[in-house]
């Protein structure tokens, strides 16, 4: 196991321009129980602007941090740990308990079943099924370790499935958080006991057709203190 100290956890959250309020209160709800903590929103047109971000656009991106999760490490020039989740996310406990999970390894997720996605997502965006699907929704880093698996040039050319699938990495090299740090609404069977983190994959209250969604009063008690 890892002793992360707090100081040099950095926590980044995928960010979509299109839902400003979803990345807002996925941060107020770390704040709650990290008062204190880096968090850095992944802004994909922030880092083009900087040249941090090289890749093309591809067609049917369901998201605009789709691939930026993956530059976590180059961002923090390959030194201490790093935390990224799905803007989607609402956690109910601090997030540096996942730190124990990364058992001197390059990289921690959650290792989701494999399942038949949904056709649509959120608004109406096409939800694809492939190999490891949710596992990148939530990484934790060991950054010097991935220095010459992750490099721009790699991050910049990698294909989609060479990314979410993690073939970056040996699944031994890939340690395991559990499931209650991403549970998935609406898919998973979700309570107040089980969930240490939910998340809102198939549509969050922050649309219409999902605001009394299943757990939405835990995402409003939230979304009220903003």
């Amino acid at each position: 196991m890892n002793n992360i100290k707090p100081a040099s956890l950095r926590i980044f959250i995928g960010h979509d321009s299109r839902h400003k309020i979803a990345t807002k209160v996925c941060k107020q709800s770390i704040l709650k129980y990290f008062p204190g903590a880096s968090v850095t929103f992944l802004d994909k047109a922030s880092l083009k602007r900087n040249n941090i971000y090289g890749r093309e656009d591809v067609e049917g991106e369901s998201t605009e941090f789709s691939f930026t999760r993956f530059y976590v490490p180059l961002l923090m020039n390959y030194t201490g740990y790093g935390m990224f989740c799905d803007n989607d996310f609402l956690w109910r406990v601090d997030p540096r308990e996942i730190s124990r999970y990364l058992d001197n390894k390059p990289l921690a997720v959650v290792k989701h079943e494999d399942y038949e996605a949904k056709s649509n997502k959120m608004d109406g965006v096409v939800n694809k099924s492939y190999p490891k699907k949710n596992w990148s929704s939530l990484m934790l880093f060991d950054c010097a370790k991935l220095k010459t698996k992750l490099s721009k040039e790699y991050l910049d050319n990698a294909t989609p499935s060479q990314l979410h699938e993690f073939k970056f990495l040996n699944e031994k090299e890939i340690g395991e958080i559990p499931k209650r740090y991403n549970m998935l609404v609406g898919i998973d069977k979700c309570t107040k006991e089980n969930s240490r983190a939910l998340h809102y994959t198939m549509g969050g209250p922050w649309f219409d057709e999902y605001k009394n969604c299943e757990m939405s009063e835990e995402w409003w008690k939230i979304y009220e203190t903003l």
